[in-house]
């Protein structure tokens, strides 16, 4: 249901548009300044779910033995040393005794290529865990973004509380797919491949429209958490990327937070996430949620909110790129798209070499 009525709204904006446009379109037209590859250098926006009480794994406090926390980053990021994705919460790891720190791709036996296939980044996120969890009394997963999506499906093919993990924490991760990834595959059928145009217009996304990842994204659905594991979803009500349906994960206790003004990046600074993520690594529990009850219902009407008007906005761009990629298929509007492009703001790409 929620596909159609995405589909319908994006439809209903991009038709009238293209009704009128695809009577002068003709062959294709490539932007100059358009990426030439499947993995620009764009950096994602440096997260959403309804708050939900349940049942947590026995308290336990860290053992003498060294434990694990593996950190998942998202799309394009980057297990490279200028990539300060996870710095918060590494200097608040640093101050608890007996925890290992790693990044997920640092090692090169077992890689992750934020723009490729998500099974197989998962397939090699499970394999690394196996090796490593017999040197340590507990491993605990740490995600952002599409990370979470890169630990769901470890999970999903055979990841386990037998393989070590004990807990699994997810920042704004969109477990149940991402509605922008949708609206660009809608894009591809609407307009066909992504020509210069196209891909730039989509761009604002902050997602190359022919990546495997996008594409894995939109397709992708919400499983059931795995057992015996104790798990926690973070979230910011002022996520405009990942919002509260691409976000829903059933039976995980799920918290929106009000500490960053721009959410999907700011949580990995907000000092409440950074707290309950190190207390739940801690004591092996999830904490409880210790604010007033109109606090939560503040910051669930205010996640909801953003989560309209980021679906609004999304059918809007998607909308005017297949606008963009049809008037760019006509020679004589290129001079006229020429200009446009010299008075836009250009997408910073950046990323992994």
């Amino acid at each position: 249901m929620r596909q159609r009525v995405f589909l319908v709204a994006v439809v209903s904006v991009a038709l009238p548009f293209m009704a009128a446009m695809t009577l002068v379109a003709s062959a294709g037209e490539g932007s100059p300044t358009a990426p030439a590859s499947a993995s620009p250098r764009v950096r994602p926006p440096a997260g959403v779910l309804r708050h939900v009480d349940a049942p947590t794994a026995s308290p336990a406090s860290l053992s003498s033995a060294n434990e694990l926390v593996v950190l998942v980053g998202g799309y394009q990021s980057c297990a490279c040393p200028d990539d300060g994705t996870f710095d918060g919460l590494r200097s608040k790891l640093a101050t608890m005794p007996g925890v290992t720190v790693i990044r997920f791709g640092e090692d090169l036996r077992f890689p992750y290529d934020t723009y490729g296939s998500i099974d197989r980044s998962a397939i090699a996120l499970r394999d690394q865990i196996r090796a490593l969890a017999g040197q340590y009394a507990g491993v605990h997963i740490v995600t952002h973004s599409m990370g979470g999506v890169v630990a769901d499906r470890a999970f999903a093919n055979g990841l386990s509380r037998g393989d070590g993990v004990v807990t699994y924490i997810s920042w704004s991760a969109p477990h149940d797919g991402s509605d922008a990834a949708r609206g660009i595959a809608l894009a591809r059928t609407v307009v066909g491949a992504p020509d210069g145009a196209l891909r730039e217009g989509l761009l604002w996304l902050r997602m190359e429209p022919d990546s495997p990842a996008v594409r894995d994204l939109a397709r992708v659905r919400a499983t059931v958490a795995p057992q015996g594991i104790v798990r926690l979803d973070l979230r910011e009500a002022t996520d405009v990327l990942v919002t509260a349906s691409d976000a829903r994960d059933p039976g995980v206790p799920s918290r929106i937070l009000t500490g960053a003004i721009e959410g999907h990046g700011g949580i990995l600074n907000d000092p409440q996430a950074l707290d309950l993520t190190a207390r739940t690594i801690a004591t092996r529990r999830v904490p409880p949620d210790e604010r007033s009850l109109a606090l939560r219902a503040a910051a669930s009407a205010a996640s909801d909110q953003f989560g309209d008007a980021a679906l609004l906005a999304v059918c809007m761009l998607v909308a005017a790129a297949c606008l963009a990629a049809v008037i760019g298929r006509t020679p004589m509007a290129t001079p006229y798209l020429d200009a446009l492009r010299g008075l836009l703001p250009r997408a910073r790409r950046q990323g992994c070499p």
